[in-house]
């Protein structure tokens, strides 16, 4: 048996410049405000996913030793809005530059979800010991957002103290000041697989397996015998 998460994280970046403002000097002061919010959802519970459907959606081939009685599955998404200052020098006639006014970054848990498979009795003995250890993932993964905020905001910080990008026009400069800022935020997404990596790792042991496999024998008696049946139609 095998119950394990997955976790499927998306960077999604809507970045915005203010109305550039001309300056004589090519970059304008910096006064960089930074803001980080979370949508923390709760997870959902699906029951109507069989054990093959499981397997899709994890995308491990399931065996006569691996079937897939529950997973946990999470996906983030990172929007990013940032607010330029963007002068330029030569009294309006020189390269633009741009440095950040104001960044927004908002971590939003968009899909948060357990499955149980359908295979076992809702409220069964089975049935409870597999969403206990999915509430196990569940609860990992909200845990871990706060790594996520916290690195995301000291590195946003970070890089809004020195960031300024130039260019021969106003939107290539602030293209060049989102992809730094796109780069100086990864390494909170890293910090957030690793986190998230290193607990579910503690939760899905072959010891927990075992205990898994070997409670309910009642249970566990009647899903062999309901495979065994479908196998042979």
């Amino acid at each position: 048996m095998a119950v394990r998460p997955r976790l499927l994280l998306l960077l999604a970046c809507g970045l915005f410049a203010a109305t550039p403002a001309l300056a004589a000097e090519p970059c304008p002061p910096r006064a960089p405000r930074i803001r980080v919010a979370v949508v923390d959802r709760p997870p959902q519970l699906e029951l109507d996913l069989g054990i093959d459907a499981l397997h899709a959606l994890s995308g491990e081939r399931r065996t006569a030793r691996r079937a897939h009685l529950g997973l946990t599955t999470s996906r983030l998404e990172w929007h990013s809005d940032l607010n330029a200052h963007i002068g330029q020098e030569d009294g309006g006639r020189g390269r633009f530059c741009a440095v950040p006014g104001e960044v927004v970054l908002t971590l939003v848990e968009a899909e948060h979800r357990i499955s149980i498979a359908a295979e076992l009795p809702s409220g069964g003995c089975l049935w409870h010991e597999v969403y206990a250890h999915e509430r196990r993932h569940a609860a990992v993964n909200r845990q871990t957002l706060g790594v996520a905020v916290r690195t995301a905001r000291e590195a946003a910080t970070r890089w809004a103290r020195f960031a300024a990008a130039q260019g021969p026009s106003a939107d290539i400069a602030m293209a060049r000041l989102q992809a730094g800022l796109r780069r100086a935020i990864e390494p909170s997404l890293a910090a957030l697989r690793a986190a998230r990596t290193r607990a579910h790792a503690q939760i899905d042991t072959p010891e927990e397996y075992r205990r898994i496999s070997s409670i309910c024998p009642a249970d566990h008696a009647r899903l062999a015998a309901r495979q065994r049946a479908i196998a042979s139609d």
